[in-house]
């Protein structure tokens, strides 16, 4: 009966709308009928989904009334926003600005990492991190939705106080999945932008919302478009909006990913078709030539949703109101509108430790007292993210004894600390003897205090080796700290000239030591200390280039660096400043103490959208001392003269410029990489004290760069000065 009142239903509508105007509005001197109640159901679809701001658009200008709204995954964002009272424009403008391929990884930006994150991303340049908190573990979800979460905290943030979700300015509903109970879940009240997270949940993409016993993800598992949501909101019509696809061919269900998600598909489109059944009018979108991914592509996506609304005018213009009618409508919806700017008068962290609590209240007091700013909010919980303990913060207002204060809910890490963070370095320089080194980095945390951390090194391969330091603050929000350390390795060491090998050394080194340290800000630390220790240089093949020595090394150092730059491998913007003194009171091959100083520099700057320079600049010396047993620096092999053999040239003192630039030809899909970039470099330098160098050693090189989740990957080749040439690749450190 359902289906044939649902099928007659917009042909009555059509009559109803056409018929006098004595028969819609009442004979003088009767009441008026009341009008029959819209609701619109939204589907989910990732980036498809976005064709319904377009429907909306079109309803918008059309005077079309939503006086129910209901949608699943980006349909229920979609329709989450719209029901807050944001506009198909100013939904539009809020896309335009979105960096979505920031959401989509959801990774701290490098900028907003911790000091020591920073180091640890340049040691091990890649994205793989597993928990070993309950064992060896992996996230819930590749994407622990951070970013998202913000910009839905942002844009509900009006609506802390909310009886219902029926209180909008449109009532709303969204679906999601819950995994403990295998059913759908339709939220209707709580916290808004908890429901909006819990129904874009992608299973593997975004980790689970978790509330209590429930586990929440993406509701299109079990009910992809709600009309019968909408239908039990108290709908009288149920307005569908479909999102067509392209049917999936045989040929390109190969790999496990597109098995994974055509098993997916299979199961959401058996839900939809009861979706449809359920709707008295279908707004069907013909998105056949995007995909789910093709976020980037939103403007021709919207554009589609707008002319599918049109190209249905002469359905959907029954349900339009007249300009008197339109009018009431949008008084009553903005009258429910919340746009007041709340002004925290404390802050509350709840989530985490009590000691962790009190750090995120300290770094966050200065939005107390203040109206609340979004724009300065989000990106002061994104660098608490940077720390490494917290997967994700989000924010809302709370009253407490008639005041209203600032809620910060952490997600801390539930796979970690400890973590591993395992690298891969295989070293292409020479093509007749490629070089290869498995790491990893243990990292426990509050070992010795909050804030405390201790890092240990594993080394396999080329090098052989472990390495370990506690680094441990004074006090809790202390800038100065203690880090002893300890180091043994055995290594490889090769010297080469152009692509002919002259000799293999085995080199051991141990030493233990100690540091004072004062870290300024995220960006720059310097230390100073004393370590002890034994080298141990012995030729295996070859002819002697250097000393074979063995014995104690003592030396003081001091230490700076600075980091302003956007990548810890390869950069676009900003610089990079290091600078070591040492000064040697023991080392095997000699018995004067002498100085060792070095130091580098380098700059990116962007040209374009796609394109930057960069220059480098770097050198070391001795300070007039020769006597120094082994040579103190080498230059030779990739991005160190790169035409050159490995080591070919060493002594006490050298300089070494770079400069060149990068241009982005390729991105990486979100889970497998960033950028791949072509990248060409001119290097010169030259080495003092050494007898097998010319003149003024320089080369052009040129290749592909691309970041990839294993660490950055490059290919290509160099020709320099005296007949220097080479190809080669490297996976791991490239500047």
């Amino acid at each position: 009966m359902r289906r044939a009142f649902s099928f007659l239903m917009p042909f009555v509508l059509l009559i109803f709308a056409a018929a006098p105007s004595s028969l819609a509005q009442g004979e003088p001197g009767t009441a008026a009928k009341p009008r029959l109640k819209i609701g619109v159901a939204l589907e989910g679809g990732g980036a498809l989904g976005l064709a319904h701001i377009g429907v909306l658009q079109w309803f918008e200008e059309q005077h079309v009334p939503v006086d129910f709204i209901a949608g699943t995954s980006m349909g229920g964002l979609v329709g989450g926003f719209y029901a807050t009272g944001l506009s198909p424009e100013e939904m539009k403008n809020l896309i335009a600005r979105l960096d979505w391929d920031e959401i989509l990884r959801d990774r701290t930006a490098y900028e907003d990492l911790s000091f020591l994150r920073k180091q640890d991303q340049r040691a091990y340049p890649n994205s793989l991190v597993l928990g070993l908190r309950k064992g060896l573990y992996l996230p819930a979800g590749l994407n622990a939705g951070h970013q998202i979460g913000l910009l839905i905290d942002r844009e509900t943030l009006p609506y802390f106080a909310l009886p219902s979700f029926d209180a909008l300015p449109v009532p709303f509903r969204c679906v999601a999945t819950d995994l403990v109970s295998a059913k759908q879940f339709v939220f209707k009240n709580g916290s808004l932008a908890e429901a909006l997270r819990a129904t874009i949940s992608i299973p593997g993409a975004f980790t689970p919302v978790q509330d209590g016993q429930h586990v929440y993800v993406d509701g299109g598992l079990v009910n992809n478009l709600p009309t019968d949501v909408v239908r039990q909101m108290g709908a009288d019509i149920v307005i569908a909006v479909h999102l067509e696809t392209q049917p999936v061919e045989a040929k390109n269900i190969q790999s496990l990913l597109s098995v994974l998600e055509q098993s997916v598909r299979v199961v959401v489109s058996e839900n939809e078709v009861r979706g449809l059944a359920d709707a008295d009018a279908v707004v069907s979108v013909p998105l056949e030539h995007f995909l789910s991914g093709d976020f980037a592509k939103n403007v021709p996506i919207m554009q589609a949703g707008y002319e599918a609304a049109k190209g249905k005018s002469k359905l959907l213009s029954g349900f339009a109101l007249d300009d008197a009618g339109w009018s009431e409508y949008v008084n009553a919806r903005d009258s429910r509108k919340q746009t007041t700017t709340p002004v925290p008068q404390f802050i509350e962290v709840q989530g985490t430790s009590a000691p962790a609590q009190e750090d995120v209240r300290r770094y966050l007091k200065k939005f107390i007292g203040k109206p609340l700013n979004a724009d300065q909010l989000d990106p002061a919980l994104t660098q608490l993210t940077g720390g490494g303990r917290y997967n994700t913060l989000n924010y809302r207002i709370v009253e407490r004894n008639g005041s209203q204060g600032l809620l910060i809910a952490v997600k801390e890490k539930d796979f970690a600390p400890p973590t591993l963070q395992p690298a891969f370095e295989v070293d292409g320089s020479e093509a007749g003897d490629i070089e290869f080194t498995l790491g990893t980095r243990l990292t426990l945390m509050d070992v010795a205090g909050f804030r405390s951390e201790w890092r240990t090194d594993f080394l396999f391969g080329n090098t052989y080796g472990v390495s370990s330091e506690l680094y441990r603050p004074f006090r809790a929000e202390s800038k100065w700290f203690l880090a002893p350390h300890a180091d043994a390795s055995d290594t490889t060491f090769q010297i080469y000239a152009k692509n002919d090998p002259l000799a293999d050394y085995r080199i051991y080194r141990m030493n233990i030591g100690a540091d004072l340290g004062y870290g300024f800000s995220r960006f720059s630390e310097v230390r100073m200390g004393y370590e002890v220790g034994v080298l141990s240089a012995k030729l295996r093949l070859g002819t002697p280039q250097i000393p074979a020595v063995d014995g104690r090394v003592g030396a003081a150092r001091m230490r700076y660096l600075m980091d302003h730059t956007d990548d810890p491998v390869i950069p676009r913007r900003g610089f990079r400043v290091e600078s070591t003194f040492h000064w040697l009171d023991a080392s095997p091959g000699t018995t004067n103490s002498f100085p060792v100083l070095d130091a580098r520099i380098e700059f990116f700057q962007p040209v374009s959208q796609a394109a930057s320079f960069f220059l480098s600049s770097e050198g070391g010396s001795t300070l007039g001392s020769r006597n120094t047993g082994v040579p103190q620096f080498f230059l030779g092999g990739a991005s160190r003269l790169s035409a050159y053999g490995v080591n070919e040239l060493f002594g006490n003192q050298y300089y070494l410029f770079r400069g060149g630039y990068l241009h982005e030809i390729a991105s990486l899909p979100p889970f497998v990489g960033k950028k791949v970039y072509a990248i060409g470099a001119y290097e010169a330098g030259k080495m003092y004290g050494a007898g097998n160098e010319s003149k003024f050693p320089n080369d052009f090189a040129a290749g592909v760069l691309a970041e990839t989740a294993l660490g950055p990957f490059f290919v290509g080749g160099s020709v320099g000065d005296n007949s220097h040439h080479k190809w080669f690749f490297q996976l791991g450190h490239v500047f």
